[in-house]
């Protein structure tokens, strides 16, 4: 049984701010998109620390870590696809809602389901390309210039993200009440 203080989308439920969507799968959704966006913050903060040893040590001394580009470029896109889902389930995309904020709530709420399941269109096809392309490169045996990073590694890192972003878009879509649920999250509410 439920409490007042217990309830699916009321911020207390899980008591981090996170969507409690009433049901396992929802719940379980935002649990895994939270893991992983802890851990998509984690490697960013660890490349800002980087990039601050890197910008000090080169004033103060003339070094710099080697290869530092390469892994912005590598770890920041791996980072980014581990953030997609949490911040969709959570509702933090950027919303241009100019031309639908007078529309009826009901009708915004078909635009955000439609919106959703584009979005998790997009995130199943760019993680089989992306999954695709992984393949392709460990065949090749492509390596970074500089730190001889394994291409496909980082490439196969951004799948996860990416397919769960692709099931977190496709549950707001299809599951009833999911987008209200998530509202009252975050703040979206009417």
């Amino acid at each position: 049984m439920t409490s007042p203080e217990h309830r699916a989308g009321d911020a207390t439920a899980t008591g981090l701010g996170m969507p409690d969507f009433g049901d396992r799968v929802g719940r379980g959704l935002a649990w895994a998109a939270m893991i992983l966006a802890i851990v998509g913050v984690l490697i960013i903060a660890a490349l800002a620390c980087m990039l601050c040893v890197t910008i000090v040590a080169r004033k103060l001394f003339g070094w710099q870590v080697t290869g530092d580009h390469e892994l912005v470029q590598i770890l920041a896109a791996v980072s980014m696809s581990m953030l997609f889902p949490w911040c969709h389930i959570t509702g933090g995309n950027v919303i241009v809602d100019l031309l639908t904020s007078g529309l009826p709530h009901r009708l915004n709420v078909s635009l955000d389901r439609i919106g959703s399941m584009l979005l998790g269109a997009v995130a199943l096809l760019l993680a089989w390309r992306t999954g695709l392309l992984a393949e392709q490169t460990y065949l090749r045996g492509s390596f970074t210039p500089l730190l001889a990073v394994p291409v496909w590694l980082p490439q196969a890192l951004m799948v996860p993200g990416l397919l769960l972003t692709a099931v977190v878009g496709s549950y707001l879509a299809l599951k009833p009440r999911a987008i209200e649920e998530r509202d009252n999250i975050s703040g979206h509410a009417p």
